[in-house]
């Protein structure tokens, strides 16, 4: 039987946070990364993933934790979209994105034999840089080739991915023939051969967030959680943090540390249409929930699973 684990991920904000200097940290980068390794969408969906940015995905009013458990209710309408870039990323004006969420299907899944479902694909669009960051995604001059369409898994196949990912657009870029023209309803998709086909550049960053119908009916197997001590990012931040510490204690006679909960971004922007529909892959599941602490450090606990 599978037991979610979802008041521990609403308990904790987003892993796309910002600092106060509006970029993403290094321990940000680096946690989203473990996630999608220790989740098994890296290198099962995502050949390799190296983020240059966090990923917002808001629906309504409630900004998702990475991996979270949502049901299909809670995102049955689009969600609105932003970016923080790392401190060493710039995103230019008058560059081009893709958008798009899939079906990554259960853990364990071999993803290079099995299509993701297209849940929502929108090419052209751009990043909305005239504040500071977050940057919202906006949609103006876009093409919404699949409408987003929420998700809709089969009862008892246990818990699905959505993968939400911002892709580079090049001027090179290409749209297959029968992913070229608005309206083009939910399907399925090879992603890897999508953006490759198709000339997409590098993913920007991504984010993801399960949903499941019912109970599995299988046992699931487990993954293994992400121990934040072990990111590079944990120890260089732990290190200044040490360091600002001692010299806050010789100046005043005793040691203090200053910590602050990162805020999390939100976007206001909305893509041109939407929709709502259902999954038609049978799946199974896995499910966490992702902790994330003071000065952005992230712990992530994944209780997860699949089963065939």
């Amino acid at each position: 039987m599978f037991s979610l684990i979802p008041v521990l991920a609403l308990l904790v904000p987003v892993l796309a946070q910002t600092g106060s200097t509006g970029s993403a940290s290094a321990v940000d980068i680096e946690g989203l990364q473990a996630n999608f390794e220790q989740a098994q969408l890296v290198p099962q969906l995502l050949a390799t993933f190296d983020p240059t940015a966090t990923l917002t995905v808001t629906f309504g009013t409630d900004t998702i934790s990475t991996g979270q458990n949502l049901t299909a209710a809670e995102v049955a309408s689009y969600p609105n979209v932003s970016v923080t870039p790392s401190s060493n990323t710039t995103f230019e004006d008058g560059t081009l994105y893709t958008i798009l969420m899939v079906d990554a299907n259960p853990v364990g899944t071999d993803e290079a034999t099995t299509e993701q479902t297209r849940h929502w694909l929108v090419n052209s669009v751009s990043i909305a840089t005239a504040s500071a960051a977050p940057y919202a995604v906006n949609y103006t001059g876009s093409t919404a080739i699949t409408d987003y369409a929420g998700p809709g898994p089969f009862a008892g196949t246990g818990s699905h991915r959505y993968v939400i990912a911002l892709y580079e657009q090049p001027s090179t870029f290409t749209a297959p023939a029968n992913l070229s023209t608005a309206g083009t309803p939910l399907g399925t998709i090879f992603l890897s051969s999508y953006v490759s086909e198709s000339g997409l550049g590098d993913l920007i960053s991504a984010n993801y967030f399960q949903v499941e119908n019912g109970v599995a009916t299988f046992t699931p197997a487990a993954t293994t959680a992400v121990d934040s001590t072990t990111l590079a990012g944990f120890a260089s931040t732990t290190a200044s943090s040490s360091a600002t510490g001692s010299a806050s204690a010789s100046g005043s006679g005793s040691a203090s540390a200053s910590r602050s909960t990162a805020g999390s971004a939100t976007s206001s922007a909305a893509p041109a249409s939407s929709s709502s529909s259902t999954s038609a892959a049978g799946k199974q599941g896995v499910a966490w929930g992702v902790v994330v602490g003071g000065m952005g450090v992230v712990g992530a606990v994944i209780g997860a699973g699949l089963g065939m």
